[in-house]
């Protein structure tokens, strides 16, 4: 299958079955993201945390910090006039794949990092290697989230390749303290993304199939993204 067929063929998961994937290949997938995923001064400035399938506990806490950032981006959005109404609190089933027990949960969180040999030389040298300082974080997460997106791209791709079910999510509470304040005392520094892995029960689509509603729900069109100059 070409890597386009591969890409084409991934779809948000609603519910993965209880069967889980074998931890390998999990395991292959994420070294070969490694491998292969560009980084600035190669510093890679964030970290990459995997909850098994044991982990319940911990990927409830995730998506409770995902509930509760959908609730109060609701909340700010009618008091700042952007909106009229919230959805009263409702939890929303798309989110759910968080959670999910036969599944595996990938958090990325920005991490500071010290600098290779190379780059060590060129600190003593006048360059100023941002990267290894915690207060510089809000200032090169813009690099570092680019850096992410490239990362978890290329493992969803080996992912797929390995015929699992992959699903994003970036909707979650920014602040970590509020991560560690309910135990997930991995987060000592600013989530960037989730990703959910296993295998689809159901998918997003087939819920917007059976309300006849697909043709309402895409992208916008090519002409209006990609513009020659």
């Amino acid at each position: 299958m070409s890597t386009f067929d591969l890409l084409e063929k991934r779809h948000h998961v609603k519910r993965y079955l209880l069967e889980s994937p074998p931890k390998e290949i999990i395991e292959k997938a994420l070294w070969k993201a490694w491998k292969t995923t560009p980084s600035k001064n190669n510093g890679m400035p964030y970290k990459v945390f995997v909850f098994g399938p044991e982990k319940q506990k911990e990927k409830e806490l995730v998506h409770d910090m995902v509930h509760k950032s959908h609730i109060r981006s609701e909340n700010d959005a009618v008091k700042a006039g952007f909106a009229t109404r919230t959805e009263g609190g409702a939890p929303n089933p798309f989110y759910a794949h968080v959670k999910e027990p036969g599944a595996y949960l990938i958090c990325i969180h920005a991490e500071p990092r010290e600098p290779n040999k190379f780059y060590e030389s060129a600190v003593e040298e006048g360059m100023f290697y941002d990267q290894a300082h915690p207060e510089y974080i809000d200032r090169f997460i813009d690099t570092t989230a680019v850096e992410v997106g490239m990362f978890i791209a290329n493992l969803g791709l080996y992912l797929l390749e390995e015929n699992l079910d992959i699903s994003y999510n970036s909707c979650f509470m920014r602040d970590q303290q509020k991560w560690l304040d309910v135990g997930l005392d991995h987060a000592k520094y600013r989530p960037v993304i989730t990703m959910s892995v296993g295998y689809a029960e159901k998918y997003r689509y087939e819920n917007l199939k059976e309300w006849g509603r697909t043709h309402e729900d895409l992208k916008p069109e090519y002409e209006d993204m990609i513009e020659w100059r």
